[in-house]
């Protein structure tokens, strides 16, 4: 787990790190996190996830 995860990471998004859990082949799993959003990186494929957020203007809550 990379050290910037900490325990209030989701447990979905620790999982996706692991490169054993995708169907195709992935390398390393490189992470982005944005404002709304946890981007995964897994060598050709991008998985974007949005947080649970209420912005008032962006409510994904």
């Amino acid at each position: 787990m990379p050290e910037a995860m900490s325990d209030t990471t989701p447990a979905l998004i620790r999982s996706l790190h692991d490169p054993a859990c995708y169907d195709h082949a992935a390398g390393p799993v490189r992470a982005i996190e944005t404002h709304i959003s946890h981007v995964l990186l897994t060598g050709e494929f991008a998985y974007k996830i949005k947080k649970p957020l209420n912005l008032g203007f962006l409510d994904f809550s």
